[in-house]
């Protein structure tokens, strides 16, 4: 896998697009400062999440018994479910429980950014596809930098394209995960005859 396709891969994953309208809606009565600061810190835990699961989740998979083949159908079966809630559903109806207007860690960091789908993906990352982990941790950095260039100008870039435009992105990025978890799936049946 090369570096290209490697960050776009945790892009797709974490779904910076996607979670604009939860992050914008959750943190909507911040003031700038305050907005800025809960983005950052809301993308370092998330990340730091997925460095950890990234360098660990071998041992995790490995404690729990859990096949090769089997992560990648269930890591594909959560890709496949998050893109349809993607291209049909809502980014905000899932996690619309009430949070405090300044949450933290939930449900910006986990589940939006570092959910099962991005949990799955570096865990695959490194069992299945060998990904060093200098590698995956240079991937994550530039899915950082992504999510935070897509992030901290959001209210700018949500003015911009409008309702129709954020939602219309939302649902390109879907399409594309929905396309990778079907190949996950694919490639764990093929491993589990094989």
């Amino acid at each position: 896998m090369s570096a290209l396709e490697l960050v776009l891969l945790l892009v797709l994953v974490t779904d910076p697009f996607g979670n604009l309208p939860l992050v914008l809606a959750a943190l909507g009565r911040l003031d700038a400062a305050a907005y800025r600061r809960a983005v950052v810190r809301e993308s370092l835990f998330a990340f730091g999440v997925l460095l950890v699961l990234g360098w660990g989740g071998a041992g995790l998979l490995q404690a729990f018994g859990i096949t090769q083949p089997a992560l990648y159908i269930g890591g594909g079966v959560i890709l496949f479910l998050l893109s349809l809630r993607m291209i049909y559903g809502n980014a905000q109806g899932a996690f619309d429980d009430g949070y405090a207007a300044d949450p933290l860690l939930v449900p910006i960091a986990v589940p939006a950014i570092a959910g099962p789908a991005a949990i799955a993906t570096v865990i695959l990352l490194r069992t299945q596809q060998a990904v060093p982990l200098s590698q995956l941790v240079l991937g994550l950095l530039c899915a950082l930098l992504i999510t935070l260039a897509t992030f901290l100008p959001g209210r700018r870039i949500a003015a911009w394209l409008g309702p129709r435009g954020v939602n219309a992105m939302e649902k390109l990025t879907g399409l594309l995960l929905n396309l990778i978890a079907v190949n996950m799936m694919l490639e764990g049946v093929r491993r589990f005859l094989g």
